[in-house]
């Protein structure tokens, strides 16, 4: 690895843009968080409504409105920054370009996402999560909803208070993910891991699951390992996180999938909560940190098999049985762990400085 690409990862470059405010970074959120809302209402239309026909709905307007809002607040930081004579792109504020690009982005996917809806009908079930309009809108809310931690990740030494946009920031970036890759989250349903037979008169019996359905499983597990788990370990990446911090962003955006589907599965909501304490509890206990790159590892192996451990035993305690044998449920556990592990390390070893050996470089504290 050259010294470039080295301190590319852990040595942000210095920035000429104006770097926002606390409060401005919270007004960003207040947008966010009302686009986000939107984004999940018309999730919940598309889960539970039929016959959708029309474009002009309300939850199309509380989501369009909410990117209104991030459009202006994000053209107000940039007109307020703006110097006579220079150019526009410096007067973005510090962090935003990302968000401002998904201006545009969201801006041309809506209107793309108007034509596709007159031309082709409005889309039902799996078949959102394809439209091409739908994931640039999805893309374009991903880089808005980012612009706090960006901003923040630029500023490494902000004080704690400071840390709370980028947390929030990073945790609504996530939600837009789970969100558009919802099909593989895991806690919005438990059909991915029970394969039933049909008996008449009774009700269906849990039956061992085909080949084909254990690959679809692990395959679920791990996109969905990847949406919640990634944005804790940037945050980490950078800064020493609460244990709080680590099981509220686990716990939160299974919730929410779950209210997407109007609860279907609401027993897994308790599972969810005690499977956020566990994560809560190896975070308190490993303590990683930035300088503390074995922990990072330790943390990002363990906290993945003690979340998704409570939902296999969930599922179990309702249905009485479990498809998957031992090996398959413990292996999936294994694997989603190694995932994370993976990530982890491939990261620390972007950041390592010129000249060391990764986490393993003697001048590195464990």
């Amino acid at each position: 690895m050259d010294a470039a690409a080295a301190h590319a990862f852990a040595i942000p470059p210095v920035s000429v843009h104006r770097p926002t405010t606390a409060v401005e970074d919270a007004v960003t959120l207040a947008a966010g968080i009302w686009l986000l809302t939107g984004t999940y209402v018309d999730g919940w239309a598309h889960n539970n409504l039929r016959d959708l026909e029309t474009f002009f709905t309300p939850w199309h307007a509380v989501l369009y409105s909410g990117f209104a809002a991030c459009a202006v607040w994000i053209a107000a930081l940039t007109w307020r920054r703006h110097a006579a004579g220079a150019g526009w792109t410096d007067a973005v504020p510090a962090g935003y370009g990302a968000a401002a690009a998904g201006v545009v982005l969201f801006l041309v996917s809506g209107v793309a996402d108007f034509a596709w809806h007159s031309a082709f009908g409005i889309e039902q079930g799996i078949s959102a999560l394809f439209s091409p309009s739908h994931l640039g809108l999805a893309t374009g809310g991903f880089l808005i909803l980012g612009a706090p931690f960006s901003a923040a990740w630029q500023s490494p030494a902000r004080p704690w208070t400071r840390l709370v946009p980028a947390i929030v920031s990073a945790l609504l970036a996530g939600m837009v993910a789970a969100f558009i890759l919802q099909e593989f989250a895991v806690f919005a349903r438990h059909g991915l891991i029970q394969t039933y037979v049909n008996v008449p008169g009774a009700p269906p019996l849990v039956a061992p699951p085909t080949s084909s359905s254990i690959m679809v499983s692990l395959a679920t597990f791990f996109v969905s390992t990847a949406v919640v788990f990634v944005p804790v370990l940037l945050l980490t990446l950078r800064w020493r996180l609460h244990a709080v911090v680590a099981a509220t962003m686990a716990l939160v955006p299974a919730v929410a999938l779950q209210v997407m589907v109007a609860l279907r599965d609401a027993w897994l909501v308790p599972a969810a909560l005690a499977g956020a304490v566990l994560v809560g509890l190896v975070w308190a206990v490993v303590r990683p940190a930035p300088d503390r790159p074995a922990r990072i590892m330790a943390a990002a192996a363990l906290c993945p098999i003690v979340f998704w451990a409570p939902y296999f035993a969930e599922v179990a305690l309702r249905d009485g049985a479990l498809s998957f044998s031992p090996e398959v449920w413990g292996g999936t556990l294994v694997w989603t762990g190694l995932e994370m592990l993976a990530l982890a390390a491939l990261t620390l070893k972007m950041g390592a400085p010129a000249g060391a050996d990764g986490p393993a470089s003697r001048n590195t504290r464990r």
